[in-house]
């Protein structure tokens, strides 16, 4: 079997940000339904930071588990790390303790886009605004520095954010699904930058979100976020099954966490087609690809 990997670093950008200017949404972000009102600003950025696979890898697990909840819903002030990447750790703050769930899918998915766009990985602060009204943030870095990076930022003008200190015991972690989910991977054809296959995953996440999690994923799906060149695209088997175990979103969102843990700390990446399992069952079928061949996981 041919072995994936993700290294490649990509090297910080000398140019600076200012921070006083909001980052704008990507065009390309409206296919995904992110408000064209709904901004970025970076602030409080580091002179270094963690790898850019520290970032990809902790962003997915965020997202993850931001996916299986109430996408309409509000959220507690939550920090995100892992054991391979305890760094950046990843917290959300709102202008109360609660955050609407959706801004913080929002928020990391423009956040970690500018950084693949501007080519720079340092720990920062990410306020995050509505309709021009500050609603909440997002911190990348050290725990020692998450509270130093908001005290900053209110000293600079900037609105409190609220919510708790970083702790260890506030670290989430994925709930398993409720039936066991397995993948039979096969990777192929064309070699995938791995800033591109982080990304796809990180926009597929992001796209399954609205999605209530044990919903039946019951027809063709192909991620929207067409800015970089590889795309996702998976169906159920057909013809689909009618008793459990039937594809749910939440069998995807599981997917794709083990594809990342595939392919994190590898050489190359590849394309790739999957068989999506629950409970020893293939429930669906899946495939990373070079946008031409988007449509051979739909077609097959």
């Amino acid at each position: 079997m041919t072995r994936l990997a993700t290294s490649n670093s990509v090297k910080p950008s000398s140019q600076r940000i200012n921070p006083s200017i909001p980052m704008p949404s990507h065009p390309k972000l409206s296919q995904i339904n992110i408000p064209k009102d709904f901004r970025v600003v970076p602030t409080s950025v580091a002179s270094q930071g963690p790898s850019e696979e520290a970032f990809f890898y902790n962003t997915i697990i965020a997202l993850k588990e931001l996916a299986l909840g109430d996408y309409n819903g509000n959220m507690p002030v939550q920090s995100f790390a892992s054991m391979r990447f305890p760094e950046p750790a990843i917290q959300f703050y709102g202008m109360d303790t609660v955050i609407p769930r959706k801004y913080i899918i929002w928020g990391l998915l423009i956040s970690i886009y500018n950084m693949v766009s501007t080519a720079d990985f340092r720990t920062r602060l990410v306020v995050l605004y509505y309709l021009n009204v500050e609603v909440g943030g997002i911190t990348f870095g050290r725990p020692t520095t998450v509270n130093g990076l908001l005290h900053r930022h209110a000293m600079k003008g900037g609105t409190k954010l609220t919510g708790q200190p970083f702790n260890e015991n506030h670290t989430a972690t994925t709930p398993l699904a409720a039936n066991r989910v397995t993948i039979d991977l096969t990777p192929f054809g064309s070699i995938i930058k791995p800033s591109n296959l982080f990304m796809t995953i990180i926009s597929a996440l992001s796209e399954a979100a609205p999605h209530f999690a044990t919903t039946p994923l019951d027809g063709p799906f192909t991620s929207q976020f067409q800015t970089f060149p590889c795309r996702l695209a998976t169906r159920p088997i057909q013809p689909p099954r009618r008793t459990p175990p039937v594809y749910e979103w939440r069998h995807l969102v599981h997917a794709l966490g083990q594809v990342t843990e595939f392919v994190v700390g590898k050489v190359v990446s590849m394309e790739m087609t999957m068989s999506i399992n629950v409970d020893g069952t293939t429930v669906g079928l899946a495939g990373i690809f070079d946008g031409e061949r988007v449509d051979k996981v739909l077609e097959s």
